[in-house]
């Protein structure tokens, strides 16, 4: 007696069911990706803000030759 995996049902059934898990977990891994992104994105805008507001109270020395 040999089981045998790799029939077209059962790969039928096997992508059925890959299809069921990934069109549930998708969303919630593209929320969890959109997020932190948004976090990361928002963080970068801050920082050059932060060094702009920064950079404006630095006096530059001129010298002319």
């Amino acid at each position: 007696m040999s089981i045998e995996f790799w029939t077209n049902e059962n790969m039928g059934t096997f992508w059925e069911y890959v299809k069921m898990l990934l069109g549930g977990i998708a969303p919630g891994i593209m929320l969890t990706v959109a997020v932190a992104a948004a976090g990361l994105l928002i963080g970068i805008i801050v920082n050059a803000f932060k060094q702009t507001s920064d950079n404006k109270d630095d006096d530059y020395e001129i010298r002319h030759y």
